[in-house]
């Protein structure tokens, strides 16, 4: 669990982890040198973490790989301090995971919960599709799981990258191992303010764009980065459309949908939402 000042969700977090009553559960937890009371909480629940340490890091990606570099388990996961499991998650993954041979990863469904609003709504997965995942993340990560071996084939998650070092990963991983889609909901994926995926901006949008170019065809590397800049005041436009009833005309109206096609452009669109 790689944290830094969630002193409002951790102990939710930390709690549906310890939760899950599965035998031999090892929790750690790398904090980057929060002050926000995170420690606080922490230190209550410290009997039950395997390992905890805080200090300053390089990042996300930084404190993950720094806490696998701990991790003794044959199954893995991470779960950020804003997110949290639902019951009996590790238990079905595990299982999941016990059945299938070699380097292999199975992510579930999730609910995703818009923090101080009554709204939620359940993801469910995907089947696998290694050619969509390259241009689009439809896996949720804190609803994947995976065995040890395919971490120590795949490597470390790459440490330039702080908004899609999940999904960079996940490619990277589907190319040495199994990847199946396990048909329950597995975490709560929270929303709220400080949510680091929603306030990535132009530097989020470059780091996706950046992964579509590496792993996917140039057809989608020239796609993303031709809308990516304009995401915003395209999904603007394109509401516009729909109030109006000229939904369908986007492909004729709109620039980009003429350039990329109507499937590229709302999918890449999707990756903004």
């Amino acid at each position: 669990m790689p944290c830094l000042n969630q002193a409002a969700f951790i102990e939710q977090a930390l709690t549906s982890v310890l939760g899950q009553a599965y035998p031999c559960l090892e929790l750690i937890v790398i904090d980057g040198g929060s002050t926000d009371g995170t420690l606080e909480v922490i230190e209550r629940h410290a009997d039950q973490i395997a390992y905890w340490v805080s200090e300053p890091d390089r990042g996300q990606a930084h404190a993950i790989n720094k806490g696998f570099r701990q991790a003794r388990g044959e199954v893995l996961a991470w779960l950020n301090a804003d997110d949290m499991y639902l019951p009996c998650a590790v238990q079905k993954a595990a299982q999941a995971l016990s059945d299938r041979e070699g380097p292999a990863l199975v992510y579930g469904g999730c609910l995703h919960f818009h923090e101080g609003t009554a709204r939620a709504h359940g993801y469910w997965p995907e089947p696998f599709d290694a050619d969509r995942l390259t241009y689009f993340d439809y896996i949720v990560q804190p609803s994947t799981f995976w065995s040890s071996d395919l971490w120590e084939a795949t490597g470390d998650l790459d440490e330039s990258l702080r908004y899609g070092l999940d999904w960079d990963w996940f490619i990277r991983a589907s190319h040495v191992g199994t990847f199946e889609p396990l048909y329950d909901h597995l975490a709560i994926y929270r929303k709220h303010e400080g949510h680091k995926t929603g306030s990535g901006g132009d530097r989020r949008a470059e780091e996706l764009v950046r992964i579509v170019e590496t792993y996917s065809t140039p057809a989608w590397g020239a796609a993303y980065r031709d809308v990516a800049p304009r995401a915003s005041a395209l999904k603007a436009t394109v509401r516009q459309l729909k109030r109006r009833r000229l939904y369908r005309m986007r492909r004729f109206l709109l620039g980009p949908y003429r350039q990329h096609g109507t499937r590229r452009v709302d999918t890449v669109l999707a990756m903004f939402d």
